[in-house]
């Protein structure tokens, strides 16, 4: 095995991970290593495509705030979400796009000079900056550049299978790059995994990430997950080709115009959402998709139609030049003249590790998580352009943290290694009968019937039973062996990771028997206060337990600023 010893490890090479790797750099941290499992500049971050949020009120007659972005998160959030947690990202997200321009960021300008921001779904403001609709892009471009020109320690396509933690303390990892184990000694470890959404067979990630792995590491080892049953649906994916069923047509079509309607033509969004419309949270909207499909009033294909062609073709190629690009490749249509179908797919992972509140720490001592892995920030519902302004500023506020914390040696207990190298002969590496890409597929297909857009618990529970028989099985005949260890090892971790975390899930929404956000059931269909908490679980001594906590209570300003927002706030500017 491949022995790396570092102060600081950074498991995951997106916006997150990059950008708290560049601030420890530049105070002065250098024995830190960064390890993605893809290619560099190729992580998922380059995928969020319509923005990122930052109170700037550049527009015109706009008064945007840190406390308003807060408030709009806190309460599209359905109350549930950590208001301290999101006033530390609302608080410093100006800051953290200075930081990106600063660094090269070319984000949309006005002819003032200004930077550009759009509308996103739920915003009392437009907050929402962007370069096109490739802003992930962008952020990633130039986290990457910043990376390479610091010359920060990085190992592309290594694969993290295994956690290393004795007596609640983390002392590094076992990874696989090609067909060779890596074991990384580390005094400090970041998680910066990105989230789940792959549990479910259509969703907006492309197939090798978004499986959770880093979030169920993390939760074996004794981190504690809340907010599991809070899985955002997009409402705007792909249908066709089938090879890209699910993937992601960004809000931003909607936040310039675009409008959704049926079969029949009707803009159905003004019978579930006359205010806001098509610019309602991602929640509704989807849910309004999925209701009009379900209702017989969608497409052949089981979809419903987004257009945006009332604007100029110049304008949209502009604003919208890779959805222009992506509909013409995979569609062949125009959209600055013809409509596309989409229909709900699984887009983002509101539930995770929960952290602590100032630190980002977990559970586990010395082991800090950072971005979608997490839990705070959504609440019942993440708002678009959140996620991007999420990874700068945890990025940047945890480098920073443990700039100026003291690393302390480690010693790593030689039982760690040996006790994983006989698992991995005797069980992990023994050849069974099932396929484990198989395995996963109907996993994910029993989150899709069973979990998905509208739950009950007739439905949940029968899910569970089904995810306990997929286990049985696989316990009975085993799993074969892929061509080569790397996919081996990959296969069986991430099943594993699918079935732990869909349980999660699963168990998350028959404890909350409600209807909140994106956590929707049809036997509860109405919010009820008693439900103003977080589940958390955790796993001790081979059980899983869950814990109901109330929402910590927000600080005396956003207190003060929620009383005045619900009396005074409005969304004329949507009408």
């Amino acid at each position: 095995m491949k022995k790396i010893t570092t102060d600081i490890l950074i498991i995951g090479s997106g916006g997150a991970g990059l950008r708290l790797a560049i601030e420890l750099f530049e105070k002065g941290k250098k024995n830190i290593l960064i390890v993605g499992d893809c290619k560099f500049r190729d992580a998922h971050t380059r995928m969020a495509q319509g923005g990122v949020n930052a109170p700037f009120s550049n527009m015109e007659n706009e008064k945007d705030s840190p406390l308003v972005h807060a408030l709009d998160t806190f309460l599209e959030g359905q109350n549930i979400g950590n208001p301290n947690i999101i006033e530390r990202l609302t608080n410093n997200a100006k800051d953290a796009i200075n930081d990106l321009v600063d660094m090269g960021a070319q984000f949309h300008r006005e002819p003032n000079g200004k930077i550009s921001q759009r509308y996103f779904g739920a915003q009392t403001y437009r907050r929402t900056i962007f370069k096109g609709d490739a802003t992930g892009h962008e952020i990633l471009r130039v986290l990457s550049d910043r990376v390479e020109k610091l010359k920060i320690p990085n190992i592309d396509k290594l694969y993290i299978m295994k956690l290393l933690v004795k007596d609640n303390n983390i002392y590094g990892a076992i990874g696989i790059k090609n067909n060779e184990l890596v074991l990384i000694e580390a005094s400090i470890v970041v998680l910066a995994t990105g989230g789940h959404s792959n549990l479910y067979t259509r969703s907006s990630s492309r197939l090798s990430e978004n499986f959770g792995e880093g979030t169920a590491l993390a939760f074996r080892e004794g981190a504690v997950l809340g907010d599991m049953e809070m899985l955002q649906f997009h409402p705007t994916g792909l249908v066709f080709p089938e090879e890209k069923a699910g993937e992601l047509v960004t809000e931003a079509v909607r936040g310039e115009g675009g409008i959704l309607t049926n079969r029949l033509g009707e803009r159905f969004m003004k019978k579930y959402s006359p205010e806001r419309m098509e610019l309602s949270t991602r929640d509704v909207v989807a849910r309004s998709n999925y209701l009009e499909i379900i209702a017989g009033r969608g497409t052949k294909r089981g979809a419903v139609y987004l257009d945006i062609s009332s604007r100029p073709k110049k304008y949209i190629l502009e604003r919208l030049p890779e959805m222009y690009k992506m509909l013409k490749k995979y569609n062949n249509i125009d959209i600055s003249k013809e409509k596309m179908e989409i229909a709900p797919t699984a887009h983002y992972a509101m539930g995770g590790i929960r952290v602590d509140e100032k630190t980002n720490e977990t559970a586990i001592n010395d082991l800090y998580a950072v971005g979608e892995c997490t839990v705070g920030v959504h609440g019942a519902n993440r708002l678009g352009g959140n996620s991007l302004a999420e990874v700068v500023v945890f990025g940047k506020l945890v480098g920073r943290y443990l700039a100026g914390k003291k690393i302390k040696a480690k010693v790593m207990p030689k039982s760690l290694v040996n006790d994983f190298e006989a698992k991995l002969d005797k069980e992990i590496l023994k050849n069974g009968k099932l396929d484990a890409q198989k395995m996963i597929f109907d996993a994910r297909n029993i989150m899709w019937e069973h979990a998905g857009i509208v739950r009950n618990e007739k439905q949940l529970k029968a899910g569970l039973k089904k995810l306990d028989q997929l286990r049985e099985k696989i316990a009975k005949q085993g799993l074969s062996n892929a061509k080569t260890k790397f996919e081996t090892l990959v296969q069986k971790t991430r099943l594993a990771s699918v079935l732990d975390l869909g349980e999660l899930v699963i168990r998350g929404a028959i404890e909350r028997k409600e209807s909140r956000g994106a956590h929707f059931r049809d036997d509860f269909p109405k919010k009820s206060n008693s439900y103003l908490k977080n589940f958390f679980f955790q796993r001790k001594n081979g059980k899983v337990t869950v814990v109901a906590k109330p929402v910590p209570s927000p600080s005396a300003t956003l207190k003060k600023g929620l009383k005045e927002f619900e009396k005074t706030h409005n969304y004329t500017h949507l009408e």
